[in-house]
This record gives structure tokens, sequence and C-alpha cells, in this order.
């Protein structure tokens, strides 16, 4: 475990001097060595210096990696803006998503949970589109920070009265304010309907990298941390769980039916993010196998095609520095190709077959019918909606007359048609194996 550590700590500290290319191909280096060198355990294997790995820590540094490798591999466009310092930002993210993955007690996890904000908000900051980034990256910022105070504070009491404080510890709470206090920072970062006004701000404002790594992994770390913490407090999610469940599904049902009314293509792809998330905490709540079995399929799936998503939206916006619907149309004319992917990432991302999209909502809806069969009507209207503005996002874009935009439009580059595939390879693949990530 130190030495998968020490590895990406060492790649951090020489990227300054190190090629861009030759800081791929080590990272991607390091994620074949990670996948080969894992043994799979059900409870946590490969313990040191208080870091081990389990399935859940594994499927989340598998898609951590993987996206990190694209987003470096897609920040060509950036290469003269202080590439070196962007170089430095990536692996410093890289180290602090790591750690916290790998983390077994909840004070450290709290602390690289942190640290892992900082990068992106860096990222947002420094390499974002227009001015109000600065507005957008203080408020990714001081949302997160405000929201984690309490989870802080329980943590060093927790720890002081225990004495120590691991994952897996046996210890059950039935304090109702420590449970709401503990889920708020996770249930933000996430985030639950209500708190996720943020999360599109965030995205308008940072360049096409930052939006792959905000919504493929940062979203990821608030799934996560519910995954952590809910054994502390089986009781009290039970007892409360209608009203997450409730407000997450009709949270969902709104954000897709205000998708529909979307004209901005990042604020879009934003919100149906929010829906998504949604949907992984009903499944969390649920507290049943196939409940976080489809939240963690979810959670790698929705990582892969909002990153594909953003990325694409970004490939546009270099194109044609506009990200409106209203003017960019009949794409399909210029670049079939280029459109070809696009149909594929917004068909998974509507759970069409044989992508993971479609077995996560199927475990997700299935855990809710056991649950309470009345939650079908507010499924089947949400991913209905849902659905129906993917549809009119493709059709916007891809058919209609051409605006003058687009007459110095070319029919896309190699680089971005292997991005395409990178995303939509691992998607499709899992699907047609998918005892690997199976545990129950």
């Amino acid at each position: 475990m130190l030495s998968m550590l020490l590895s990406i700590f060492f790649m951090t500290l020489i990227s300054l001097k190190l090629n861009f290319y030759t800081l791929i191909y080590l990272f991607f280096l390091y994620f074949i060595y990670f996948l080969l060198k894992f043994n799979f355990m059900d409870f946590f294997c490969s313990i040191s210096f208080n870091l081990g790995l389990d399935y859940f820590s594994f499927s989340m540094i598998f898609l951590t990696l993987w996206l990190i490798i694209l987003m470096m591999y897609g920040m060509m466009n950036l290469m003269n803006l202080y590439l070196f310092y962007l170089q430095v930002l990536v692996s410093t993210m890289t180290f602090f998503l790591m750690l916290c993955f790998l983390s077994l007690d909840f004070f450290s996890f709290y602390i690289y949970f942190e640290c892992s904000v900082l990068p992106v908000f860096l990222l947002i900051y420094g390499w974002g589109y227009q001015p109000e980034r600065i507005f957008a990256s203080l408020y990714f910022f001081l949302y997160t920070l405000f929201s984690s105070l309490p989870l802080l504070l329980i943590i060093l009491s927790l720890n002081n009265s225990l004495g120590y404080f691991y994952f897996g510890l046996l210890y059950f709470s039935e304090n109702f304010y420590l449970y709401v206090l503990f889920m708020f920072s996770f249930l933000v970062k996430l985030p639950m309907y209500l708190f996720h006004l943020w999360l599109p701000k965030a995205h308008v404002e940072a360049p096409a990298c930052g939006s792959m790594i905000l919504a493929g992994v940062m979203l990821k770390l608030g799934g996560y941390g519910l995954i952590r913490v809910f054994y502390l407090f089986t009781n009290l999610v039970k007892l409360n769980s209608f009203f997450f469940i409730g407000l997450s599904l009709l949270g969902s049902l709104y954000v897709s039916l205000f998708i529909l009314l979307q004209t901005d293509m990042k604020v879009l792809v934003a919100y149906s993010s929010v829906s998504h998330m949604g949907l992984i905490i009903c499944g969390l709540m649920t507290l049943t196998s196939m409940g976080y079995m489809g939240s963690l399929y979810l959670m790698i799936s929705h990582g892969l095609v909002s990153s594909g998503l953003f990325y694409f939206v970004g490939c546009l916006f270099d194109r044609l520095s506009s990200r409106s619907l209203f003017l960019i149309k009949g794409l399909i004319n210029f670049c079939p190709s280029f459109m070809m992917f696009f149909f594929f990432l917004l068909s998974s991302n509507m759970s069409f077959p044989p992508s993971l999209n479609l077995i996560s909502e199927i475990f997700i809806c299935m855990s809710l019918l056991s649950w309470d069969s009345l939650t079908f009507l507010m499924i089947f209207f949400s991913l209905f909606f849902s659905a129906c503005a993917m549809v009119t996002f493709f059709s916007y874009i891809s058919h209609g007359l051409a605006s003058g935009l687009l007459y110095i439009f070319d029919s896309g580059m190699i680089r971005e048609f292997f991005l395409f595939f990178m995303h939509l390879f691992p998607l499709y693949l899992i699907f047609l194996n998918l005892e690997f990530f199976f545990y129950i």
C-alpha cells in the first residue's frame, strides 16, 4: 500500500521536470500495476500504515485513475497555459483522492476529503472560462467547508471519547442530531436536491478537464462517505429514510423537468448529474444489498458518462465559443462520427442497454420497490423526463438548419475520438462481466 502511495507522491514531485506525455504514460503504467496488485477479499485487505483496500475503495480508485489519465490526455488544448502548474495540480489531486479512498479511519478520511477540494478550487479559479469563475470557485469552496465543519467536530469528539474511530468499528448511535450532522457534509458533496446549487455554477465556470474530474470523481466522495457512515446509524437510517428518499425522488423529478428548459449545454449535463445523484441516495437509503450494488454501479457509470459528456461540450466550446442550443444545430451534417459518439454517451446517460447505467438503475429501482411500491410513480416520471431531455438535447444539436458558426467546423480529431472511446469502453465492458464487481 505504501509503495503505491509513494509512487504517486514522487510523480507529483517530479511532474515539473517530466514531459507531459511521459507523465500520462507513467499514470497508465501505475493504473495497470494497481489492477494487478489488488487481491480481492470481502473485507479490508493490504492493510498497512492506517491504509487499506476493500471492495468499494478499489472501485473508486479504479474510476479515479482511469479518469485522471483521460483528463490529462484531454488537457492538450490548455498546453500553453501554465502547463507545469497544471501537471502539479492534477498529480496532487490524484494523491489526495487516493489517500481519501485508502484511509481506514474517519479523521484521516476527513482531512484528505477536504484537501481534495483545494486542487479543484484552483483549477476553476485559474483555468475557468469567464470572470464569474471567481465567484463560482468561492461558492464551491465555502459551500463544502461550511457543510463539513460539523463533521470535523463530531469526528474529533468521537475520537476523544472512544480513543479510536475506524471504519468497521462496532459503534451504533441512536442520536438523531449526530446522525443528521454526520450525513450533512456527504449529502452536500453528492449533492442532494436543495443542496445542489454550487454544482451548476462550478461546472459552468470550470474548464472541460475540471468538469471531467469534478463530475467523475469528486461527487463520488459523498456517496463513498455515506457507505462508510450508514452502518453506524442503521436504525436511524431505517426510521428516517422516507424523508431523504422522498426528497431525493422529488428532486430528481423536478430536476429532470428543469433540464427540458435548459439552453446551456453544460448546465444541462450538470443538472442531469444532480438527478442521478438523487437515485444514488435512494439506493443507499434502502440499506439493501441490491441498493448498495446499484448505487456503486451508478457511481462508476455516471463518472464515465458525465465525464465524456462534459468533454464533448468542451470540444464544441473550443471550436464555436458557445454552448447555446439555439446556436449549435445541424452538426450531424458536418461531423457524423463525432455525433455518433455523442449519441452513445447520451443513450448511456438515459440507461440504454448495453451500458452499466441500465443495470445500476434496475438494481436501484428494484430496491426502492421492495422498500415501498408507491415509489414506482416517482421513479417512472423521473426517468421518463430525463430520457426526454436527453433526446431533445441530441435532436437540437444534431438536426436543424446549421448556423453561421459552423462554416469553419472540422469533423473531429483522433485524440477526441480516442477519448470518447475510452470513456465508453469500460462502461460496456463491465456490463459483459458483472461478476468482477459483484459482492453479494
